[in-house]
């Protein structure tokens, strides 16, 4: 039987719409899916082949190149060098059949760029939650480490000071039923044939080569008859881990924290992810805070405020200071006391104390006079 182009193995004419060949393609790939015809070789080729049709057909740019390709009979029935079973002597149809799998050092050519040749899995995986969809995620290849984020609330005082915080997370980590290994008890794991364990295959031919994820382990290097079914061959399971945390001094509200290698399992032979912890601080009742430097409020009577007076100040650190408050000072006038702030790793801050002038109603008869004095004068 001749090798077919793309758009004969979807049955569909060269200017077909992208509409007309999605849903071409979900029928066909319902009727020839593995799932549904277990067993069926035949089946099982076809369901490649239309996979790989409708991975280029579908993506406008992969199509415009593909049909370049074609209009210089590269894809022909028949005949070399074209056909699509050839081009230049390169057999585009071992692609889905698990041929070329010469190792081979260096990477990506035109053809993998044109054809983009990931596992046929993942493009079936976009219509069903099933099937070849749980299959990759039990035997997938290494994935990137899984970060975990948490958030962690804090007292005022512990961001000024800095400190340990304990905290609970969840994570996954290894399955303590089968070790990590993915397989029941009694069960080992076996070595991949076709990628001999190294979870991708090497596919070339002359000047092209094009890495691809191993089809039959979907990556892993290692294939699992009998799966646990407490991690249902995943390797890994929830846990709680209790850690305690480095809080630096003068951490700010909003800090990303990153701990190394105490976030999730890494699955399919990954290393460890992170655990991202983002801060939170508590608001404190007396004290606010911007950056490095600290606001805080402090009542003082009339008579003082007019006549001059000194008041003592607590820190965020609980020293206390002295300030000196001006005669004829008014409400709400602020004072900076530098370097009083916030002492963290960018710098010093400041504090700023603004006060707030108390008039009271039980005044003598002489205060009433200052105080009307001062009013008249304009300075309150």
């Amino acid at each position: 039987m001749p090798k077919r182009d793309y758009y004969d193995i979807l049955g569909l004419k060269d200017n077909a719409s992208q509409v007309e060949i999605k849903r071409v393609y979900r029928d066909l790939a319902k009727q020839h899916h593995p799932d549904v015809n277990k067993g069926n070789k035949e089946a099982e080729n076809r369901f490649k082949e239309i996979s790989e049709a409708y991975n280029v057909l579908r993506d406008p740019a992969k199509r415009q190149k593909y049909d370049q390709m074609k209009k210089y009979g590269a894809f022909t029935d028949g005949g070399q060098p074209g056909g699509f079973g050839g081009f230049n002597g390169f057999d585009f149809s071992k692609f889905s059949q698990g041929g070329y799998r010469t190792q081979r050092s260096g990477g990506g050519t035109i053809i993998d760029e044109l054809f983009g040749m990931g596992g046929m899995g993942d493009i079936f995986s976009q219509m069903f939650d099933q099937g070849s969809r749980t299959r990759q995620e039990r035997y997938g290849g290494q994935q990137k480490s899984n970060t975990v984020q948490t958030e962690l609330t804090i007292p005022f005082d512990l961001a000024v000071n800095g400190g340990k915080q304990p905290v609970s997370i969840v994570v996954d980590d290894n399955c303590k039923t089968c070790n990590g290994t993915g397989a029941e008890k009694g069960a080992k794991p076996k070595t991949c044939p076709d990628c001999q364990g190294r979870g991708n295959i090497s596919i070339s031919q002359g000047f092209f080569a094009v890495n691809r994820t191993c089809p039959r382990c979907y990556g892993r290097g290692i294939l699992i008859d009998r799966p646990c079914t407490a991690c249902n061959g995943s390797g890994n399971a929830k846990g709680t881990k209790n850690l305690s945390i480095n809080i630096p001094r003068g951490i700010s509200d909003g800090t990303l924290l990153r701990l190394k290698g105490m976030g999730n399992n890494g699955k399919k032979k990954g290393n460890r992810g992170d655990l991202i912890v983002k801060i939170k601080i508590t608001p404190h009742r007396f004290y606010k805070r911007k950056g490095n430097d600290v606001y805080c409020e402090v009542p003082i009577d009339i008579i003082k405020a007019i006549q001059s007076t000194k008041i003592r100040v607590k820190t965020v650190y609980n020293t206390k200071v002295e300030l000196k408050i001006p005669a004829g000072s008014k409400d709400s006038k602020t004072f900076r006391l530098k370097g009083l702030g916030i002492n963290s790793n960018k710098g010093k801050g400041d504090l700023y104390v603004t006060i707030k002038v108390v008039r009271r109603t039980n005044l003598t008869d002489e205060e009433k006079r200052i105080v009307n004095e001062f009013d008249n004068n304009g300075k309150a």
